[in-house]
């Protein structure tokens, strides 16, 4: 349930290889850094499955974005918080609005954790 290297062969788009890795590399670190500072190995099974889910959409949604070419050079947590600047997530799930609602929900969690202009 915690993020893994797992992940970047479920968010591979083969758009742009180079910057899909890249991205998906640090996202992992990121990631993994917000699952210790949330404590959410002390959280029971049900809310690390809500947080895995969420942040593996979130991933996977961002490195496509990246592969599209909407990162430049801009710096990873930057780039995060471009899609979670409002503290809700991007639309993702546009037909089920309970995931969505998810997301949105550990995407403020993660703009807390981001922090102002990181």
């Amino acid at each position: 349930m915690k993020p893994t290297t797992d992940w970047i062969a479920h968010w591979a788009c083969d758009l742009d290889p180079h910057q899909e890795k890249k991205t998906s590399d640090e996202l992992i670190v990121v990631f993994q850094e917000f699952w210790s500072w949330a404590d959410l190995d002390k959280k029971s099974k049900s809310t690390k499955q809500r947080y895995s889910a969420a942040l593996h959409a979130l991933g996977g949604y961002l490195v496509e974005r990246a592969g599209r070419g909407e990162r430049g050079s801009r710096a990873i947590r930057e780039f995060i918080r471009g899609y979670i600047e409002d503290g809700e997530g991007p639309l993702i799930h546009f037909d089920n609005e309970a995931w969505q609602k998810e997301l949105d929900t550990v995407c403020r969690k993660l703009y807390k954790y981001l922090g102002p202009g990181c």
